[in-house]
This record gives C-alpha cells, sequence and structure tokens, in this order.
C-alpha cells in the first residue's frame, strides 16, 4: 500500500501576509471605535455663555459690596519709641499682648452678631462644593442666594457668633486651611 504524500499550498509567506492584513483591519476598526467616542471628562464642563453678562461699562459686579470690615487698626513699629502721655494715668490697666488678642476678648457692647461668609458663587455646585468642604472641617455653613446684577449668587456663610473670639477662632481655622473669609457684622 501506497499513500500519496499531499503536498502543502501557498507557503509560509501567503499566511504572514494574510494574518498582517487581518491584523491591519482590526487595528483601524480599534481605532475609529476609540476616536467616535466621547470624551469622558471634557462633556462634564460646560461651555462659556456666549451671552455677555457685564454691565455696560465693563466692570464685574462685586458681590460683597457693603459687607466689607474696616481692619483693625495697624499696632506701631516695633523700634518706634512709645508715645509719652501727656497726663499721668491714675490707675495704668494691664494691656493685652497684641491688639488681635483684645478684639478677640472683647464682647460686643451693643450686642451685635457676626457671620464669616467663606464665598460667593456663580453656581449653586460650586457653592456646595464649599459647604461640604466646610463640613469636612466640622462647620456648619448654610447657602443664602441672592439676586445682584440680574445674577444669582449663592453666599456661602457660617453663624451667626455673638463673640468676637468664636469669630477669629472659626476664621483662623479657616485661613489654615487655606479658605478665605470675610467678617459681616450683624445689625
Amino acid at each position: 500500500m501506497q499513500q500519496g504524500v499531499s503536498r502543502q499550498r501557498g507557503g509560509m509567506l501567503l499566511g504572514f501576509v494574510i494574518g498582517l492584513v487581518v491584523g491591519l483591519a482590526i487595528a483601524v476598526a480599534v481605532a475609529l471605535y476609540i476616536s467616535n467616542a466621547p470624551l469622558p471628562f471634557v462633556t462634564k464642563v460646560r461651555p462659556p455663555s456666549t451671552g455677555s453678562a457685564l454691565p455696560a461699562d465693563g466692570k464685574l459686579p462685586d458681590p460683597n459690596k457693603g459687607l466689607h470690615v474696616a481692619p483693625p487698626a495697624a499696632p506701631p513699629a516695633a523700634g518706634a519709641p512709645p508715645a509719652a502721655p501727656a497726663a499721668p494715668a491714675a490707675k495704668a490697666e494691664p494691656s493685652p499682648a497684641t491688639p488681635e488678642a483684645a478684639a478677640a476678648k472683647q464682647e460686643t457692647p451693643d450686642g451685635s452678631r457676626f457671620l464669616l461668609q467663606a464665598g460667593a458663587f456663580k453656581s449653586a455646585e460650586d457653592a456646595d462644593g464649599m459647604r461640604a468642604q466646610l463640613a469636612m472641617l466640622g462647620l456648619d455653613a448654610r447657602i443664602f442666594p441672592i439676586e445682584q446684577g440680574g445674577q444669582t449668587l449663592y453666599r456661602v456663610r457660617l453663624g451667626p457668633y455673638g463673640q468676637l473670639d468664636d469669630v477669629n477662632r472659626v476664621r483662623k481655622l479657616l485661613a489654615d486651611n487655606s479658605i478665605e473669609a470675610q467678617i459681616v457684622r450683624l445689625r
């Protein structure tokens, strides 16, 4: 019995070329699929509005207008000699070490209360983010929407506080966490 030897057709070169063409077709299909897919982080960003929200003079409205508190008077320079009193004092009062300490210990004579404003935002989402950041510090903040210049601003406020030492303590905590806060006096 004799069996016929079967002969292979095409060889190795033909198999290599067919594999290369199939691989290239798969690579092109994957590239087209990826290039047409939406980008995950770009779609979350809102495009800026095309309408101008600026007033006619081109200046942005100040959201904290009327809320600015005058800074305390600067202490005299360390190298400057103290001014001599015009008349001797009958009784010398012990003075606190710094003006900030004096302000912190004093009660408000007129019964004023204070708020701390941690920011004013154009979007409620940004204001809620600041509120969450303050909650992580253990502080209870509230968001107050206001209408100013045809725009809604969202103020993030803490308080009210009855004593300046409470205000200064919270303000220092905020400053230690890189949050700038403004003091607002309630009347």
